[in-house]
């Protein structure tokens, strides 16, 4: 989902409401490195990505857990 968020190829991104991964973007290619929150250096990787896409030009919603449609955190849609 990054890499395709990267070359602006996603045209919904579905963010579960709460959730937080830590961790760096790399806003060029898409790469991401997995990282604790507890260092202050590190960023919530799923918000991120809702930064990158909006800045794409897609939709981010977010969505109760509850209603999530998977338990990864995200979840896309691809404008191709």
């Amino acid at each position: 989902v990054a890499q395709a968020a990267a070359a602006g190829r996603v045209a919904t991104l579905l963010i579960e409401s709460g959730r937080q991964i830590g961790g760096t973007l790399d806003r060029a290619s898409g790469g991401i490195e997995v990282a604790s929150l507890r260092n202050p250096d590190v960023d919530d990787l799923l918000d991120d990505l809702g930064e990158l896409v909006e800045t794409m030009g897609g939709e981010v919603v977010v969505v109760p857990a509850d209603r999530m449609p998977v338990d990864t955190g995200l979840a896309a849609t691809f404008r191709y």
